[in-house]
């Protein structure tokens, strides 16, 4: 099995055209984080947001292969839904990232229902300096995929007591269970 590493940066130090710049309350966030990968609402729909070192965003610059997973993990304290994205600028050290929806939360489920309908994903690279350095479009292939790990996740939750629901707990049993 290929060995994984975590994320990073472009490469000339330049800022591509059409760089976006991080709200304040989304920078805070990320400049925690050595590597992060979430997903924000935008006026081109919804992207995902990621941030990791310049080394490894200089490393996916060019065209690379992207295989992205979704999965949808039916907790009894809440269901996860759990995006997967491997970067194959090296293919024995892929380069992986995972990101997770709380159905729970309206801004967090919208940006999912967004997703499922896109084309594409919209991919936004920001390194340590929290400077926008890359931006990938990949096609979505799994629209209805999505669209039914989203109804199933509805349903999970509608199944929950609000006084039982603990997102944050069952997202850390899945991140304990599955690894990237």
């Amino acid at each position: 099995m290929p060995k994984e590493r975590g994320i990073g940066t472009d490469g000339e130090g330049q800022r591509p055209r059409g760089a976006f710049e991080l709200p304040a309350e989304l920078a805070e966030f990320l400049g925690r984080a050595e590597y992060a990968m979430l997903t924000h609402a935008t006026d081109q729909g919804t992207v995902f947001v990621v941030k990791a070192p310049g080394r490894e965003i200089r490393s996916i610059a060019g065209r690379v292969p992207f295989r992205i997973t979704h999965e949808l993990h039916q907790h009894e304290l809440a269901p996860v839904i759990r995006t997967v994205v491997r970067i194959y600028d090296q293919p024995d050290r892929p380069l992986a990232l995972e990101s997770f929806i709380n159905v729970d939360e309206p801004e967090q489920w919208a940006d999912y229902a967004n997703l499922t309908e896109q084309e594409d994903f919209l991919f936004l690279f920001y390194d340590e300096t929290l400077s926008h350095r890359l931006s990938k479009r990949v096609p979505n292939t799994a629209g209805d995929q999505m669209r039914n790990i989203l109804n199933w996740a509805d349903r999970t939750r509608a199944s929950i007591l609000d006084e039982r629901y603990d997102f944050n707990a069952a997202k850390a049993d899945v991140m304990r269970r599955v690894r990237l």
